[in-house]
Order: C-alpha cells, then sequence, then structure tokens
C-alpha cells in the first residue's frame, strides 16, 4: 500500500491563488497526475511541519494536463494556511483518489450543489459536455454573494437555476424546492449532488419521490484518503459502513438515505 501512496504522490507548484469572496479562494497548481474522473478528489499538503498533522482532502474543481484548480472555502486552521500560499510555492499533492460520479446513458444530467458543493462540478460539466450530455445546474447559496463560477457554467452552456436562502438572487428559499418542480415536469435524467448533508437527504427524497437515479458527493473528514484508517466511514443503509474515501466520495444516493 506504500508503494501504491507514493506512486500517487506528486509535488505541484502554486500558479496562482485567488481570493474570490471573503471565505472562498480558488487554488491553482502546476504539474502533473494521471488524468481524473470528474468528482474524485485530493489529499493536499501545503504547509512544512506536523501542524496540521494531516493533509486535508479537495474536490479537484477544474483539470487540464499540466494544471488542477482547487476551490475550497477558508475555515480552518489547514485552509487558512492553503490561503497564505503565493505563486511558486510548493504542494504536495495525492490523488487522484476515490470513486468519481458515473458514466451514464441519460443524455440529461441534472448537477445539484448547495454552497461549497459547487467545487467538483465546473469539471464535472465539462467532462459530461464533452461526451454529448445536456447539463443542467441547480445551485442553493445564502446570499447573491456565495455564488461561485456563475460565468464558467454559463461559458460551458450549462442551464442554470438559482436560489438563495434571502432572496438576492434567483428564486427564494431551498434548491430542492425548484429541483422538485422540475423532476414533476422532466421525469428523465440523472442527478449528481454535492453540498451539506441535509440537503443531499432532501435531493435524496425528492428523486426518491420522482423515480429518477441520484449519486451524491459525500464529505467527510480524512486522515488517509486511502480507506486504511476508518476516519471517514459512514453508515450504509444495508452493509453496516463504507469509506468516503474509497468507497466514494460519490456513492448511489439510496444507500445513504
Amino acid at each position: 500500500m506504500l508503494v501504491q501512496t507514493l506512486k500517487f504522490m506528486k509535488i505541484f507548484t502554486t500558479k496562482e491563488n485567488k481570493k474570490l469572496t471573503e471565505k472562498y479562494w480558488l487554488l491553482t497548481l502546476e504539474g502533473e497526475i494521471k488524468k481524473p474522473s470528474p468528482g474524485q478528489f485530493v489529499m493536499v499538503r501545503a504547509w512544512p511541519g506536523f501542524d496540521p498533522l494531516l493533509s486535508r482532502p479537495f474536490s479537484i474543481h477544474y483539470y487540464e494536463p499540466g494544471r488542477l484548480s482547487i476551490l475550497y472555502e477558508v475555515k480552518g486552521r489547514g485552509t487558512k494556511l492553503l490561503a497564505k500560499l503565493g505563486p511558486g510555492k510548493k504542494v504536495e499533492i495525492l490523488g487522484p483518489l476515490g470513486q468519481g460520479f458515473p458514466e451514464v446513458s441519460s443524455r440529461d444530467i441534472i448537477l445539484v450543489a448547495g454552497g461549497i458543493g459547487i467545487a467538483p462540478f465546473l469539471f464535472t460539466a465539462k467532462e459530461f459536455i464533452r461526451k454529448g450530455h445536456q447539463v443542467h445546474l441547480f445551485y442553493g447559496a445564502r446570499t447573491q454573494n456565495d455564488f461561485l463560477c456563475l460565468k464558467e457554467f454559463e461559458a460551458l452552456g450549462v442551464s442554470l437555476t438559482l436560489t438563495t436562502e434571502d432572496g438576492s438572487l434567483g428564486t427564494k428559499g431551498f434548491i430542492t424546492q425548484p429541483l422538485k418542480a422540475y423532476l414533476s415536469k422532466h421525469k428523465k435524467g440523472v442527478i449528481f449532488a454535492c453540498g451539506p448533508m441535509p440537503m443531499l437527504s432532501a435531493v435524496a427524497q425528492v428523486t426518491k419521490e420522482s423515480g429518477i437515479k441520484a449519486f451524491v458527493s459525500l464529505e467527510a473528514h480524512m486522515a488517509c484518503g486511502l480507506g486504511l484508517c476508518l476516519g471517514c466511514v459512514v453508515k450504509h443503509k444495508e452493509q453496516g459502513y463504507l469509506h468516503v474515501c474509497s468507497e466514494g466520495p460519490v456513492v448511489p444516493a439510496e444507500n445513504v438515505f
């Protein structure tokens, strides 16, 4: 396992570390890794010593040969240190890891994002559009200032439906409301969802009622990213527990909710 781990460990160089809002940043790195599948993640370490001790997991926001981007929220010691990275700084990357969004036969892909759950979807949208799918994004945030990368999604030709909790942009309320209305009229497609657990649970319920297949990207605290430490297990509805890092982060919604 150690040999396998070292195979996926790479040193990247910081190209740009851009502050997008008061709490969201976009880190662009240069280096080479195996092409990821949409929805996979990397373990990131960008500080010397052992404080923090562990690497941090991040969804792959965007990828092209020689370049990797990570969209992150500054909310703890690790991400605060990450926000201090300047151009030329070295970053240790382990990945790509985990199970991404599956290949599907349906032409219609419905992405559902809540908050920083938007992170894996730009690369996901790009890849599925490239393969001939039509992509619709349902995106919920607290306020209009919390939306990220809307222009990039529009440039890809993604259809957008937006909601905010305060009504400052799009429809006021939660993203599951327009999603439910949409599915009542368009009973087709496959849903990929990423966001807070309560949102994922609500999405799973909506899709269950609509008879639409859904896959959710789970978030969990991770220590190793390889399924060794048992730090990221979540309860499987029928089969005990699953490792988010190795059996996920993307799993069928009915396995968890």
